[in-house]
């Protein structure tokens, strides 16, 4: 009895053994090599006609949460998705039943487990968790050689069953607001709703730190949950879903860059910032 994982040495020897079936070496030495692809062709046969012993079944490698980030009003809810990107390089939304949903502050938003909705509960930001178990199914096989009058038969026993258990997590900040977006004011003075043209950083890699706001109330601060863009990466890049912050750009090159930035309302609109030019020295 051989296993499946022997399957490749096994078949390069086939020739060997048969050649000294029934205690000695047969002449017909010609015939080894088509012999051997004979085996090689019914062994290909009997591992694709057992569920899944010889292919390997894709399993989750990591997880992701769509929408990425969001923004909420007060009371407002937002149903949030868990995306598993597989060793086949596919991506496939996991089953809700196997996503463990968690806030890190429910007085600011809470989720649903199972489920993935989010209701804003104040305003603040708080991070939202999903911990995600998935089991692969395998099954353990062993490949059965029998000689009759000199010709191979084979067989595959496929017995017990084998798990892989995985267990990835990922986090999106939800932004919680006091009434919903309908404009954002981005600067780079921290509590100020007034709009911001021109800023400057002074050297490379001096890092400035900007702010967003919407609907011109400072409590409705929105700059961990906006995505920030650099027109021009190469003279200035800007900070997105970092831990240390979003919004925080840092100088790369001389020259000038455009900020903005962008989020969407519970009704789903995208809603933009005005421009800042942003000039490194």
């Amino acid at each position: 009895m051989v296993s499946a994982g022997t399957e490749n040495s096994f078949v390069g020897n086939l020739g060997e053994f048969f050649s000294n079936a029934g205690g000695h070496r047969q002449k017909g030495v010609g015939r080894r090599p088509v012999l051997t692809v004979a085996v090689a062709l019914c062994l290909l046969v009997v591992l694709t006609s057992c569920g899944g012993g010889f292919f390997i079944h894709p399993s989750l490698s990591n997880t992701f949460i769509d929408p990425a980030s969001a923004t909420l009003a007060k009371s407002k809810t937002v149903q949030l998705a868990v995306h598993g990107m597989y060793s086949d390089g596919s991506l496939q939304e996991v089953n809700g039943d196997s996503v463990t949903w968690s806030s890190s502050d429910p007085t600011i938003a809470t989720v649903s487990s199972p489920g993935g909705l989010v209701t804003g509960a104040s305003v603040g930001s708080a991070t939202i968790t999903a911990t995600t178990t998935a089991t692969v199914q395998g099954t353990g096989c062993q490949v059965v050689v029998s000689i009759n009058n000199g010709s191979p038969t084979l067989s595959k026993v496929c017995s017990g069953n084998s798990t892989e258990t995985l267990t990835a997590t990922a986090t999106v900040n939800v932004n919680v607001t006091a009434s919903d977006v309908n404009r954002t004011v981005i600067n780079t003075t921290q509590g100020s709703t007034l709009s911001q043209n021109t800023a400057t950083i002074p050297a490379v890699p001096a890092i400035l730190q900007f702010y967003a706001y919407a609907n011109g109330d400072a409590s409705n601060d929105l700059t961990q949950s906006v995505t920030w863009t650099s027109s021009n990466p190469a003279v200035a890049k800007i900070s997105n879903g970092l831990s240390s912050g979003n919004g925080l750009a840092t100088g790369v090159a001389a020259g000038t860059t455009n900020i903005t930035a962008t989020t969407t309302n519970s009704a789903g609109q995208v809603v933009n910032s005005q421009t800042i030019v942003l000039t490194v020295q």
